[in-house]
């Protein structure tokens, strides 16, 4: 996946973020890191700094346990951004 697909991919799973309603504080909190660390990077790309997507790939890991069950696919995005970052040695 390069740059422009994970980006894409980003956008997608933000607006899939979006839709998540009825949980609690906890993930709500969660949902909330993960939506203004994926804005981060698709605004700034590499301006955002080298912590952005690793806090990003650790909350898209723990959102993918938290919401595998309740919401399949932002959970499958979550997976393909997780893979896509490990790749590119994010």
């Amino acid at each position: 996946m390069d740059k422009q697909q994970l980006h894409s991919r980003l956008q997608e799973l933000h607006g899939e973020l979006q839709q998540i309603e009825s949980v609690d504080e906890g993930q709500q909190q969660l949902l909330q890191a993960l939506m203004s660390d994926i804005k981060k990077l698709t605004e700034k790309g590499e301006a955002a700094g080298h912590d952005v997507p690793d806090r990003l790939g650790e909350g898209l890991k723990e959102g993918i346990e938290l919401f595998e069950a309740s919401h399949p696919r932002a959970t499958m995005l979550m997976g393909q951004v997780v893979d896509a970052l490990s790749k590119m040695g994010i």
